[in-house]
């Protein structure tokens, strides 16, 4: 690694220990919505209004309600009939994934396309997310999609970051960069979006003591995305699922988490559409994203094989401490 590539990650750790980084802002419809659906006397008008005044938005629900998994239901043709068909949080989950598909398109080629493939993967996860949490009463199908859905959050202001500043990384440091340090600043930005903390776990590292299980008796949404994220991997049949403490509180076993994709595949794929997610799952672009997991088999933030840069960022770790 170059002296000028040092700096650049000196840049970036200088950030987050001095809590400097920069975190996007919600967009406002979504930010409204949110307030609007998080009051227990909102109206539905208030809603649809709240809505129509972005055509992009009503379109996309529209579409959603229409879509295969209310293919045997009369058609809808405007934002109150998306509502009522639809409920109040998952019109929610779909604002706020149409909002966030701006927000990850950035200018930088590199970086556009890992986003992409980010923002893909993220989908993927929430789709799988919602079946797999309905499978425990005490867990919403609609909050554990949100909480799949911005389990990768902060590779954004990590991304947003690099652009600003036009720093110049490669494709393995900027990997190694987002896989190291963006769970570090996802928790942050949710607390700024005003999301519940069970949400902002999700895309916050847990301790190794969590991940074992000791002090959690019940799983929670980190559980659920955590084991939706392992169970897209291309080798699942390969892990150890008996083993994992978040499969254990999801009560799965080792059989039913190799044939949970396909035992549930047809549901998946009628809210991967919903997502804008080919039905089939298949895609026009690689979900490179998938391949780097930031998950471990335990649920927690995998640790890379050490090396030289592991090393260089400790080293830089340790000046910006003195």
């Amino acid at each position: 690694m170059t002296i000028e590539h040092l700096a650049v990650l000196g840049q970036i750790l200088a950030a987050i220990e001095n809590d400097t980084l920069a975190l996007p802002a919600l967009p406002d419809v979504a930010l409204r919505l949110q307030k609007l659906i998080d009051d227990p006397n909102v109206a539905a008008d208030e809603i649809v209004a709240a809505l129509s005044g972005d055509a992009l938005i009503s379109a996309q629900l529209i579409k959603s309600a229409n879509g295969a998994a209310f293919a045997d239901k009369h058609p809808v043709n405007n934002v109150r009939g998306a509502l009522s068909r639809l409920g109040y949080r998952q019109v929610r989950n779909l604002v706020i994934a149409t909002t966030m598909s701006k927000m990850f398109r950035f200018g930088n080629p590199l970086l556009n396309r890992h986003l992409e493939s980010v923002w893909e993967h993220s989908r993927r996860v929430a789709a799988v997310s919602y079946v797999l949490g309905a499978r425990k009463p005490y867990l919403s199908p609609d909050q554990a999609m949100l909480g799949g859905l911005v389990s990768r959050i902060g590779t954004l202001p990590l991304c947003t970051f690099i652009e600003t500043r036009q720093l110049s990384l490669n494709e393995e440091e900027l990997q190694v960069l987002l896989d190291k340090y963006s769970a570090m600043v996802g928790g942050k930005l949710l607390g700024k979006w005003s999301f519940p903390e069970e949400l902002i776990n999700v895309a916050t590292p847990r301790s190794e003591t969590q991940a074992a299980g000791d002090n959690l008796s019940r799983a929670d949404y980190a559980d659920v995305a955590a084991v939706s994220d392992l169970l897209l991997k291309e080798n699942a049949a390969d892990i150890a699922w008996d083993s994992l403490a978040a499969v254990q509180r999801l009560g799965l076993s080792d059989e039913g988490c190799i044939e949970f994709m396909e035992h549930n595949a047809a549901r998946i794929a009628e809210v991967s559409e919903m997502l804008g997610l080919t039905a089939a799952g298949s895609s026009s672009s690689p979900p490179a994203a998938e391949s780097r997991s930031p998950f471990s088999a335990s649920g927690t933030v995998a640790p890379r094989p050490a090396g030289k840069l592991d090393a260089l960022l400790a080293w830089l770790k340790a000046l910006l401490k003195r």
